[in-house]
């Protein structure tokens, strides 16, 4: 089992954007983390799957994939 990663990106007062790198993602297994340091969840976002980055992709949006990212998907 590999452990996830958490790197503080940003800090203002009390507020904080933390980013989270999981390798199994299971249902609510980020907001757990948080709430068992803690810690309260204002909002998440997925900013990548494996290796494939989502990049500027709306909230409830989707497109087709390139070969090369299926590629990327196969990989992991």
């Amino acid at each position: 089992i590999r452990k996830p990663k958490v790197r503080l990106v940003y800090q203002e007062g009390k507020r904080a954007v933390v980013e989270v790198t999981i390798h199994e993602g299971r249902n609510r297994q980020v907001r757990r983390m948080c709430q068992a340091a803690g810690l309260e969840v204002a909002r998440l976002k997925r900013i990548a799957e494996g290796q494939l980055r989502i990049g500027e992709l709306k909230t409830g949006a989707w497109r087709y994939l390139e070969p090369k990212e299926i590629e990327l998907l196969l990989k992991d």
